[in-house]
């Protein structure tokens, strides 16, 4: 188990990701989560509840530990009204998890949680028409989330833990042209560690009815790494645009020099409430409401140690805006109990974007999404196996109309969808 366990966190810490509704992935956390679209804050029969509501954890029976992968293979196009159209890099992106519930006690329970809630991974060729906002991106968060439970009464839990993050990013994109007819290019790297909180509570309101609610902190990160340049050799002319307007021809090894850089991201606090009811014989459902605080996301801030453009070499600082709403994601899950060892599942949830249609960027070019979802269960002894597969339909998007947002001067349509797989493996001791 040990062995197994340190497997598993170094396969997590090794993963990529994929683009999301602002950048957020809890319907990927397992298979059996998949299959409902992750409305499972009030179920109590899940070890997943390690990270969706550990108070849940209170009345499971008997310890239990899950592990898993869900592939995720997106498709987005650029259709362009200016030129020919681009589609973005096609890529299976696997994102692992492992959840672990230990009850010590009719009253105490310890939980552990390793995965990836949030991740953004976007890559498009090198010469396409946008390059001048984003060619590749990638940030992803993975969270160690270790939790107590409590159960207060028969009826009522507690849990609270600590959220343990580990960020890393890259940022790849085109800087200036040159009058050579070659770009020059940068490369972003920076990485931090931070935390945050979670409280939780589950209510038994009758004995076929459960309502949960959790809430999650705010987690502030300062990524701190590298800014590198390429095609800056000395003798190459950068062409910049000139403050006045126009273009103004600066030495390219002086404008963009190599140095240290920071990024600066604050992750979303959220506020979950979900209700089960067993009501209805061999069928669980649920339904339920996520409150994601994505206004916090005001701007992207980048600080150099050499401002890119300047060519006198000084520090500076580049902010993005961003204006992001916040947001209320919507989930329903449906599970029917065939017999004693197989279950299915079926799930409809709807993502809406928090991005500012003003801001949106090919480094994120996602609107509003629909997940439609149908996953199985099969149970033998205390080993149980899911799986899950998800369709996810991204309404059309147009690229950003600020400045700071299209640089390149982009005038189309942004179009996507995504294919999810989902298994998982859990046992109960």
């Amino acid at each position: 188990m040990h062995r197994m366990f340190l497997l598993l966190l170094l396969w997590i810490l090794g993963t990529n990701g994929v683009f999301a509704a602002g950048f957020q992935l809890f319907n990927e956390g397992s298979a059996r989560v998949m299959g409902l679209s992750a409305a499972v804050t009030a179920r109590t029969d899940m070890v997943e509840a390690a990270w969706y509501n550990p108070s849940a954890t209170a009345f499971l029976k008997a310890p239990e530990v899950m592990a898993g992968l869900s592939l995720v293979y997106p498709t987005v196009k650029f259709e362009n009204d200016r030129g020919p159209n681009f589609d973005m890099v096609e890529k299976v992106h696997p994102l692992p998890f492992l959840y672990a519930a230990y009850p010590l006690n009719e009253r105490l329970t310890l939980n552990l949680s390793l995965n990836v809630p949030y991740g953004l991974a976007t890559d498009w060729d090198g010469d396409w028409a946008g390059r001048y906002d984003a060619v590749y991106t990638s940030l992803f968060c993975y969270f160690i989330t270790p939790s107590v439970a409590v159960k207060l009464t028969k009826r009522l839990s507690l849990a609270v833990g600590a959220q343990i993050v580990y960020a890393d990013a890259e940022l790849r994109k085109s800087v200036a042209p040159t009058t050579t007819g070659v770009d020059v290019k940068t490369k972003l790297t920076g990485d931090d560690w931070d935390g945050g909180f979670l409280v939780a509570l589950t209510y038994r309101l009758r004995e076929h009815t459960t309502l949960g609610l959790v809430y999650r902190s705010q987690v502030t990160l300062d990524l701190e790494g590298d800014a590198k340049y390429y095609n800056n050799a000395p003798g190459t002319v950068a062409v910049l645009p000139a403050p006045g307007g126009g273009f103004t021809f600066v030495s390219a090894s002086q404008a963009f020099r190599n140095g240290d850089g920071e990024v600066f991201l604050d992750l979303p606090d959220t506020l979950s409430f979900g209700i089960t009811t067993r009501y209805f014989r061999r069928w669980i459902l649920s339904l339920d409401l996520m409150w994601t605080g994505w206004s916090t996301y005001e701007q992207l801030k980048y600080k150099f140690e050499h401002e890119p453009g300047n060519p006198t070499g000084a520090p500076g600082t580049v902010v993005q805006p961003k204006d992001w709403d916040d947001v209320w994601a919507v989930r329903f899950g449906a599970e029917y109990l065939l017999n004693d060892r197989w279950s299915l599942r079926f799930g409809y949830a709807f993502d809406p974007s928090p991005i500012d249609d003003r801001y949106r960027g090919p480094e994120l070019p996602t609107n509003d999404r629909h997940f439609f979802n149908l996953g199985v269960g099969y149970r033998r002894g205390n080993l149980t196996m899911d799986a899950a597969y998800t369709y996810v339909h991204m309404e059309d998007a147009k690229p950003g109309t600020a400045p700071e947002a299209n640089r390149s001067n982009l005038d189309g349509t942004y179009t996507g969808h995504a294919h999810i797989v989902g298994f998982d493996l859990s046992y109960r001791f």
